[in-house]
């Protein structure tokens, strides 16, 4: 049987998950969600057709750097080997489509990206047979979507910021840039002898005290020296 290439385009479903196997290979593996779109006469609209998850397995050098710069939702084009993988037992057959990722990028037709060549040493672990069939056994659950994925050896992965852009380190490890908070406010926990029940931290480094004197201040209540102005003003109009 000749093997199948593809190329497809969509978007990340979940974030990426990778594996170290003993021999020290690497693999990484995503979701893709893609459709066809297609215009509507009828309608004279551009619609979204029938969605199609795909899993995609990307092996060692491929799989670090998908690790490293991909993160769910972003858009991708991917290209590869299709393979169809079966589960379940006879009479229930179950058939989900993968592609061994020969290329992975992000789609420029939605956004930018920088492109940053990492420095890498030492040869490349081959792909054995027992090694598919262990990764397929072990994320299973998490490429039919059934329940959340497990990993048995999790590998950590850095963060990258919106645009998937990377940056060699020193040693030949890339790193990224942490994506950027948002501008909720952190709650902090009020050390002894403070007034206030709650401080709240914004993205600006300020801090902003929540509690009832505050309270009083945004609904417009007035202090004590208020209430004496008060009083005084009413003593000389009595008078």
């Amino acid at each position: 049987m000749n093997d199948i290439y593809v190329t497809l385009t969509g978007n990340v479903a979940a974030e990426p998950r990778q594996y170290s196997f003993d021999e020290g290979t690497k693999v990484t593996s995503l979701r893709v969600l893609t459709s066809h779109r297609y215009f509507d006469r009828k309608t004279g609209q551009w619609t979204d057709g029938e969605k199609v998850c795909f899993t995609v397995r990307c092996w060692r050098a491929l799989g670090d750097n998908v690790a490293a710069s991909i993160r769910a939702g972003q858009p991708v084009v991917v290209s590869g080997k299709l393979r169809i993988r079966e589960f379940g037992a006879e009479g229930d057959r179950r058939f989900v489509p993968e592609i061994e990722a020969s290329a992975v990028g992000h789609d420029l037709r939605w956004g930018t990206g920088v492109f940053a060549k990492p420095e890498r040493g030492g040869g490349l672990g081959s792909m054995s047979k027992e090694m598919r069939e262990r990764l397929d056994e072990e994320t299973r659950d998490w490429a039919m979507g059934s329940r959340p994925f497990r990993l048995s050896r999790p590998e950590p992965t850095p963060e990258t910021d919106t645009t998937g852009a990377v940056t060699p380190s020193k040693g030949g490890t890339t790193e990224a840039s942490a994506p950027p908070k948002d501008d909720t406010a952190e709650a902090v926990t009020p050390s002894k002898g403070d007034t206030a029940g709650v401080l709240a931290r914004p993205k600006g480094g300020t801090v902003r005290i929540l509690g009832a004197e505050a309270d009083r201040s945004a609904t417009g209540g007035g202090s004590s020296d208020d209430e004496e102005r008060q009083l005084k003003l009413e003593e000389r109009a009595a008078a």
